[in-house]
């Protein structure tokens, strides 16, 4: 994660009670993507993440390149990695168990759904299509009202589950772009420029 902050400028910061300034990083400015690259006409592969693997993973992976973390997060709008990248299936469960304890997360509704679609798959000229379920969520008095398949009582497990399941698709600029990346921001790959 350490060239997470390579693209960031830095900033003199006063030791308080001293004369002395150090060099750190400006977390108040942060490094965007050029209009270019935020061009409709770029093409972004869509990648689901796997349990446990890291940004650096994925930067090797797709683009042969640990040095790319910072450009799997950014073309992601992932600010945070530790909060914002999807949980291992050990970290989640650590995660629920020290925010809400096990039991209890699994036995405590969230909320409340109102199914108005069942999924669907029909077939229209030859061609399957799937329809996606949808759903409202209700307050527990409207729920009350519905038929059983027409409603669904979400735990608080399930629901942070979904929400870090959702984190696991992500979409990563082609491949074909790296060395835009590379002319443009030449200091962020030179030799020894890796921060320790």
């Amino acid at each position: 994660m350490a060239l997470l902050f390579r693209p960031y400028p830095t900033i003199g910061y006063r030791i308080p009670g001293t004369a002395r300034s150090i060099p750190v990083t400006d977390i108040t400015r942060r490094f965007t993507l050029t209009s270019f690259l935020q061009n409709a006409s770029v093409n972004f592969d869509e990648y689901y993440i796997q349990d446990g693997e890291t940004p650096q993973g994925v930067a090797y992976d797709y683009y042969g390149d640990v040095t790319f973390d910072w450009v799997v997060l950014f073309s992601n709008e992932i600010q945070d990695p530790y909060y914002e990248w999807p949980m291992s299936t050990e970290n989640f469960d650590s995660y629920i168990k020290q925010r809400y304890g096990m039991q209890y997360a699994h036995q405590t509704n969230h909320h409340y759904e109102w199914i108005t679609q069942q999924q669907q798959t029909i077939i229209e000229n030859g061609i399957q299509r799937i329809l996606p379920e949808k759903k409202l969520v209700v307050d527990y008095t409207t729920y009350l009202t519905l038929t059983a398949p027409e409603r669904r009582a979400v735990s608080i497990y399930d629901h942070e589950a979904q929400l870090n399941d959702d984190r696991k698709t992500i979409y990563l600029i082609d491949l074909h772009y790296t060395q835009i990346f590379k002319d443009q921001h030449p200091f962020i790959f030179s030799e020894g420029a890796f921060v320790r």
